[in-house]
């Protein structure tokens, strides 16, 4: 044994980072991460000889109770070690109204993906959870698609609907009826421009918006371009960030060990021309 099993929460986190940038690293850059992720005491060779690792493969550690976070609950404990279900403790008790399958599975099964307009009505009149995806055949713009097709998950982005229905969620994500996060960011993906200098004197210096004609085709394209699926949940959304953290949806920014550079650099030159006449 190299290294440590005992890990503070800082540590776990700066780790999961470091895994996070070797896997998008050019293979000459690799060494000085691995160097780093070293510095931390941790050497994925003690707990298995297969080459090269995600961070799945270090949730899995602290799932299994291979290692420990220390100062903070463990994360996933679960009773036998050698049938892991490689799943979040906090994921499998948020199950679904049929109370067979997790809230997780049923988000993440790509047979549950489907057009806006085929989307389950009931339970789009509830709280829960949503997920978005390219169609089959469908790309983003090179820059970004090349960076999806690194992705070991295809998934594009993640969000939660509390305190609304996925219904009113939905609408402004997908038809900006009021300010929507995955709506902005998708626009700027897409190239599109807010208008010049609309939050000159405004409070809120972020929630820009595109031209009439821009919104609508964004919102063309996405109904051309993405699916989705959801999932009801009431009251507990303690997962969202556990689940942006094991797929790290394309553009989810916050919990996000992948989030891009890329997207936060077009997302300020798109606040900058919103907020300068």
């Amino acid at each position: 044994m190299k290294g440590n099993r005992e890990f503070t929460q800082f540590e776990a986190n700066e780790i999961r980072k470091l895994i996070a940038e070797k896997l998008l690293a050019s293979h000459s850059d690799q060494k000085s991460i691995r160097r780093k992720i070293r510095n931390f005491k941790f050497f994925f060779s003690d707990f298995s000889s297969k080459k090269g690792y995600t961070i799945e493969d270090f949730e899995n550690l602290i799932i299994t109770r291979q290692i420990k976070i220390i100062g903070t609950p463990e994360i996933g404990a679960v009773e036998n070690p050698n049938n892991v279900t490689k799943k979040n403790e906090r994921a499998r008790v948020n199950s679904t109204p049929d109370g067979n399958t997790s809230l997780e599975n049923k988000l993440m099964d790509k047979g549950n993906f489907c057009s806006i307009e085929n989307l389950d009505q009931h339970i789009l009149n509830s709280t829960g959870f949503y997920c978005i995806k390219l169609k089959s055949g469908s790309k983003l713009p090179e820059r970004y698609q090349r960076l999806l097709e690194k992705r070991k998950y295809e998934f594009v982005y993640l969000g939660i609907a509390k305190g609304q229905t996925l219904r009113e969620r939905l609408s402004q994500e997908l038809e900006l009826k009021s300010p929507g996060t995955f709506f902005r960011s998708i626009g700027c993906v897409l190239g599109f421009q807010p208008i010049k200098g609309h939050l000159v004197g405004n409070s809120n210096q972020n929630n820009f918006k595109f031209p009439q004609e821009d919104k609508s085709e964004i919102i063309q394209w996405l109904k051309k371009n993405i699916e989705l699926s959801i999932a009801k949940a009431k009251d507990d959304f303690s997962i969202e960030k556990d689940l942006i953290r094991k797929y790290c949806p394309l553009l989810n920014q916050s919990h996000n060990p992948l989030k891009l550079q890329e997207l936060k650099n077009d997302l300020d030159k798109c606040r900058l021309i919103a907020r300068n006449n």
